[in-house]
Order: structure tokens, then C-alpha cells, then sequence
């Protein structure tokens, strides 16, 4: 096949060595060479138009072909023999070659056809929480500081990124600062030796340029006032001036002290200084700051926008708005920020993306009150903090996800969790079938229906079924990804059910929260997700006894879904079992097959639960005595999912320290807890008797945990 490329955009000066376009002609090529096609790269003014030998002809902006598509767009038009792509950027000429080495890779060279690629999201992104001051503390971040001083993880990851059609990666941490460089103003205010920020800044400015070369932008987003005890220390200040989580008092006289402000503002024009190819910055006027909300954006303006002000530097900007007011950020702030492309930031589903498709909570909670948003640009939190150690993929829920976003003022979103961040796999025992060396490798499907469906949410289930089946094989392949999609499918409706916002409140892999396990108790107590329509536990039980249908998704309905859930997954893994071959028991297949598995018994586990809460909720309103011993029965063979999901979670996987949650992951660690919910049935009360002889504190429920109502602030 005869390659042309560009003469005038990329021969002229010569190629450079590691641009988009480079990375998309070697995966391009690398596909062509798997199909058995030979390749040579000519000029592109070497192209006589002849249509009849195989060929390819990039174009790309500048051109009159390519100059009224949209930025990182692509056409591909096929004549004859020739291939003719199009594209709007470099950006654009990476997509296109990466979607013809792929259509090459999953359904063979004569099936490329004309097609078009256009983003239907400006802004795709990641949010990755740097190990190195987190905002939480535990084994995710912990486990992974060496990872992410290692530049072939970012090369590999940022590569990972970029096939996947993200553009954007932002890094979050508390204060990041006194590792990436010595402030000239305030030497003393970073623990490290100059040989050791080299290295580190080696590692920062690997990440910021290798990102700007795939295309992906990189904002580094911090958590404001934040500051280290080295920090403190460096500033001639006490060291308990830096403590975390305060009293008021302390968080007060910090956010009001001057040498703080000036080594703010110091620190972030050193940092633009210092890393030329770092395309943004964000903050929040929230968190620990204290204050009304003009009194919070004020720190802000005073240290981020003046820093920048006085550089003159139109660096893009992610203004956080969590626990603020959008009104307040966008006239002391937004406004008055230098640049164009300044973004305001939203919590789209909180800390629980997989639950529903279409979340309302910027219209529940007033985001965007006194404000027109139409003259804003927005962009969208998104995290899941639902699951993080079973593999779980549904295409159909991301693509209408996805097209929920689509609105005049919303540029994008940027997708991970708080607790977790997905670099190193520190949760997989050294097993056999572990052929991968990282922890987005293994969710690798994850992270490919958020990328792609947000490039193109239109990209049908198929592709990903494509994707199966070249990994995993003809029958293996339609299994993995059916297995996958039911277990997200369960967690979507267990959290749609049981609503509690933030992630140190609520995680449904593990049925745990801040203050321990969630028990049956607090499945009757809890609400359902706000807006969604669904019902919860204890309303359901008053529409049973009101004698009404579940035409709505009440917990009934729940019950329904979750059950099939895990009656179909059961299928599933048997069919899987059965398909591998039997000299092939190791590598990545091995290791899906005891992920759903382990979706089937916690789908089972969460059926009989809801079940059982349910008949109790019944059983609270109204006496029945049935229901109950209903309850109690459902409750005692819940166990028996539990402990066999213990055995198989605990075949390769080991527990871990949960940061956020504060908890040890680990499934076996809470098998007392689910037999405890027994003895709660057994000794459950009326509503009416409880009433007549109130106790202290309620036998479980959410609300007698003031702790767990603290504001999440991330």
C-alpha cells in the first residue's frame, strides 16, 4: 500500500518525531502489517491520482477539502482503491488513522467504507488523582506512588488515552507544588533536594508534553488553600498552620494569612514558568475555606486570578463550583479571568455515575440560580465511585449517558473516582492469568465506552462486541461483555434504589460507607436517587398496602431487575466456563469469567437483601408478622451468595484499604455483618412500637449517623 502524506505540513520541516499524526501512521501501519499488507510512505505531492492501486492520502488543515470540518474531525472516502482521509487537525488525522487501523484490526481491510468522525463532546477527559497528597488517604494512592514516577506508565496510559479519543487528563491533588519545583521567593518551602524535584520535574513535564503530542490537554486541578506541614515550615509558619480538617479557627487564620496568599500566587506563576507545555489549571472556592460565597471566591481571585493576571498568560481554567454558588464564581472570577476557555465545573451524577442515564440534580439543586448559564461553559464532574475491583462495561447506559450532556453551554466531562485511581493493579494477587501490568489495562472496556461514546455516542454495542470477540474469541467474546453489562447494570440499580450522594456514604460494590456496613436497616431507611422515578424501600411498602401496581420502578420492579440480573449472569458463567478451552485456564479471560461470577452472587446477594427489606419495610407499617419471617428467611440464605462471592473475590484478589471509605475492602472481612442482618429481622419493631418506646439511637439507620452527613468536598 502506497502511504501519501502531506508534503507541505509535515516533509517541509520534516517530520516531527512523535506528533499525532506520527502515532496514528504506527498504529495505522501496525494494523496493515497484522492484515499482511506491505506499506510505503511517499510525499503527498507525489500522488498522480491514480485511484487504481491500493493507496492512502492524508489531508489534513489548510487544505480547502479539510477546512470546514469541525476541529479533531475526519473524513474517509474510499475510490477504488484509493483512500482519501481528510482531517481538520493533527488531532483529526490521528482519529481518522487510528479508526482505519482499527476497522483493519476488528473487521478486515475491505471493510473500510466512506465515514465520518466528528466529537460530539468537545471535552472528554479523565481526572486522575495524584498519589502524592490526595486528598484521601488509603491504599490506592499509597500503592501507587511508584507507579506514577514511572514515565513508561504515563507512556503507555497517555497512548491508552488517546486510541480511546480522550483530550483531555486532568491531575488532582491537595497542593502538588512543593514537588514540582522550589519556589524562588520561598526556597524552603518544599521537603525536597534539588536532585530529587528534577526528577520529578522530569516526570511532570514527560506527562504535560507526551499528552500535548496525543492531543490531550492537562489541567492541573488543586484543592485551594491546601497546604503541606513542609510547606508551613518553609514559610517560617507552624506546622499545625497545615493540618487537614480542622477547626475553624485554624482553617480561618490560614486563609486570611498574607505570606500563604503571596506563596500562592508565587507558586502558580513559577509553575507556568516551569512547565510551558501544561495546558491548564483549576480550582475550587469551596472546601476549607470558610466564609459566605463572596468571601471564599475572594481567596480565589486574590491568589489564582491575580497570579495570573500579572503574567498576562491566558492559561484555560477549570473553576470548580461544588458547595458554591456558580453566580458568585462566575462575576469575581470567571469574568474577570484572562483567555477565552474557562470552564465552570458540575458534579453531574455526585459521586455515582452508574445509576442513571440522565441525572437531574443540576436543576434539583439550583446549579445554575441567578445566573444565565447559556453565556457560562460548563463542564461535567463525572465519578464512579460505585465499582472499582470487578470489571464492568455497558455500552447502551454510557451512549444515552452521554447524550444527556449535550446541552448549549456544556463543553464535556471529566471522568474517575475520589477514592481510587486506576495505575497500578495493587488489588490483583500474582496469579497466572494476570497478563496485564495496570489497572486501566484490566478495565480497559470501562474506559473505552466512556472515550469512544463520547467522540461518538452513536458508535453502536456492535463495535464493543468487535472489540470481545478479537480479545476473547467467537463464543467468549458475546459472553464477557453480556456478563459485564449485567453486573453494571445490577450496581446502576441498586444505587438508583439506595441513594446516598457521596462516596464515603455509599459503595455498592462493596455495600459499604464510612461508618461500616450497610445494613438491612439502611436499605429501608434510605430514599431513592432524586429524579430518577424510582421508589424506594419504604414507599414501596406503602403502595403495596395502598394495594398499587409497580407500574413506577419501585423496589419491586428493583427486585425484578436485580434478580434476572443474576439469574442470566449465572448463565452466563457457566456458558464461559464451558467455552474455555480447557488447556486454557489462565490470562485475561480466566480472570472475567470470576468477575462475573462474582456480579452473579453480588446481583443474588442484593435480591434477596432488597427483598428482605422490603417485607420488613411491610412488616414496620403494618404489624405483619409474615412478612417478617419472610425477611428473616431471605436474610439467611442471602449468606450463601456472600460467602461464595467471598471465596471468589478472594481466589485473586487481595483486600485493600479503602481511601474515602476508610474501610478494608474484602468481602470475607464482613460475612458477620450479613449474618448480623438476621438477627436485626428477627428483632425488628413496628414503626408503632418504636414510637411508643423510643430508643437512643435507631437500630441502624442513616440518619442516626450525623458523621455521615458531613459534606463531600471533592
Amino acid at each position: 500500500m502506497l502511504i501519501y502524506w502531506d508534503r507541505l505540513r509535515h516533509f517541509e520541516k520534516g517530520p516531527a518525531p512523535d506528533d499525532p499524526i506520527h502515532f496514528g501512521m504506527r498504529k495505522f501501519r501496525a494494523a496493515l502489517d497484522r492484515a499482511g499488507i506491505r506499506s510505503t510512505i511517499l510525499r503527498r505531492d507525489e500522488f498522480v491520482g491514480d485511484e487504481s492501486v491500493r493507496a492512502l492520502v492524508l489531508t489534513f488543515a489548510g487544505f480547502r477539502a479539510a477546512s470546514t470540518l469541525p476541529g479533531e474531525s475526519y473524513q474517509i472516502r474510499v475510490r477504488d482503491q484509493a483512500i482519501y482521509l481528510n482531517a481538520s487537525d493533527r488531532v483529526g488525522a490521528m482519529y481518522g488513522l487510528l479508526e482505519l487501523a482499527e476497522i483493519i484490526d476488528l473487521e478486515g481491510y475491505d471493510a473500510i467504507t466512506d465515514r465520518d468522525g466528528t466529537p460530539f463532546l468537545e471535552k472528554r477527559g479523565i481526572k486522575f488523582n495524584w498519589p502524592y497528597e490526595p486528598f484521601g488517604e488509603g491504599d490506592p494512592f499509597e500503592k501507587n506512588e511508584k507507579t506514577v514516577l514511572d514515565i513508561e506508565f504515563w507512556r503507555d496510559y497517555i497512548d491508552f488515552l488517546a486510541e480511546n479519543r480522550y483530550n483531555l487528563l486532568s491531575i488532582w491533588s491537595m497542593n502538588p507544588f512543593e514537588m514540582m519545583f522550589r519556589v524562588p521567593k520561598y526556597p524552603e518551602a518544599t521537603p525536597y533536594s534539588d536532585v530529587e524535584l528534577e526528577r520529578f520535574r522530569t516526570v511532570f513535564d514527560f506527562i504535560f508534553t507526551h499528552a500535548k503530542n496525543r492531543g490531550i490537554a492537562t489541567y492541573l486541578i488543586t484543592w485551594n488553600l491546601r497546604i503541606t506541614p513542609a510547606i508551613a515550615r518553609g514559610l517560617g509558619l507552624p506546622e499545625q498552620t497545615a493540618i487537614p480538617n480542622s477547626n475553624r479557627f485554624r482553617q480561618g487564620l490560614r486563609q486570611q494569612e498574607p505570606l500563604i496568599r503571596d506563596y500562592f500566587r508565587e507558586a502558580i506563576k513559577t509553575l507556568i514558568r516551569t512547565y510551558p507545555n501544561l495546558t491548564g489549571l483549576g480550582t475550587s472556592n469551596s472546601e476549607e475555606l470558610i466564609g459566605n460565597s463572596a468571601e471564599t471566591e475572594e481567596w480565589v481571585a486574590d491568589t489564582y486570578l491575580k497570579a495570573i493576571q500579572e503574567l498576562n498568560v491566558p492559561l484555560p481554567f477549570i473553576h470548580r463550583t461544588n458547595m458554591s454558588n456558580g453566580q458568585v464564581a462566575k462575576r469575581m472570577f470567571i469574568e474577570k479571568y484572562p483567555g477565552k476557555d474557562k470552564l465552570i465545573s458540575w458534579k453531574y451524577s455526585n459521586a455515582h455515575m452508574y445509576s442513571h442515564p440522565r441525572p437531574q440534580f443540576e436543576e434539583l439543586w439550583g446549579a445554575w440560580k441567578d445566573m444565565n448559564v447559556e453565556e457560562s461553559r460548563v463542564i461535567y464532574t463525572v465519578r464512579n465511585d460505585d465499582f472499582q475491583t470487578l470489571r464492568g462495561c455497558d455500552p447502551e447506559f454510557i451512549a444515552e449517558y452521554i447524550r444527556g450532556m449535550k446541552k448549549s453551554y456544556v463543553a464535556g466531562f471529566y471522568w474517575g473516582a475520589d477514592g481510587y485511581v486506576w495505575a497500578g493493579d495493587f488489588q490483583h494477587v500474582p496469579h497466572k492469568h494476570m497478563e496485564w501490568k495496570y489497572d486501566f489495562e484490566r478495565h480497559f472496556l470501562q474506559f473505552a465506552t466512556l472515550g469512544r461514546l463520547g467522540y461518538n455516542p452513536e458508535l453502536p454495542r456492535e463495535h464493543f462486541l468487535r472489540v470481545c470477540l478479537r480479545r476473547y474469541g467467537a463464543v467468549c467474546g458475546d459472553l464477557v461483555l453480556r456478563g459485564l453489562e449485567l453486573g453494571v447494570r445490577t450496581i446502576c440499580a441498586v444505587t438508583r434504589l439506595h441513594w446516598v450522594d457521596y462516596d464515603f456514604q455509599w459503595h455498592p460494590e462493596s455495600c459499604m460507607t464510612t461508618f461500616g456496613f450497610h445494613t438491612v436497616q439502611h436499605f429501608i431507611d434510605t430514599p431513592a436517587m432524586p429524579g430518577s422515578g424510582t421508589i424506594g424501600v419504604m414507599d414501596t411498602a406503602k403502595r403495596i398496602l395502598r394495594g398499587e401496581e409497580n407500574e413506577a420502578e419501585d423496589a419491586r420492579r428493583v427486585i425484578e431487575i436485580v434478580g434476572h440480573n443474576a439469574r442470566e449472569l449465572a448463565e452466563v458463567a457457566e456458558a464461559l466456563d464451558q467455552a474455555i478451552e480447557p488447556e486454557y485456564r489462565g490470562g485475561d479471560l480466566a480472570c472475567c469469567l470470576e468477575d462475573i461470577r462474582a456480579w452473579c452472587l453480588l446481583s443474588a446477594y442484593y435480591e434477596k437483601k432488597i427483598r428482605a427489606a422490603l417485607q420488613l419495610a411491610v412488616f414496620q407499617l403494618s404489624g405483619d408478622e409474615e412478612q417478617k419471617e419472610l425477611a428473616v428467611r431471605e436474610l439467611s440464605e442471602a449468606v450463601k451468595p456472600w460467602q461464595r462471592l467471598a471465596e471468589v473475590w478472594a481466589a485473586h484478589y487481595m483486600p485493600y484499604q479503602m481511601a474515602r471509605v476508610n474501610q478494608t475492602f474484602g468481602y470475607s472481612y464482613y460475612t458477620d455483618e450479613v449474618r448480623r442482618d438476621v438477627t436485626l429481622a428477627m428483632r425488628m419493631k413496628t414503626l408503632r412500637e418504636l414510637a411508643e418506646n423510643p430508643s437512643p439511637l435507631s437500630e441502624g439507620g442513616f440518619e442516626s449517623h450525623p458523621w455521615a452527613l458531613d459534606l463531600d468536598t471533592h
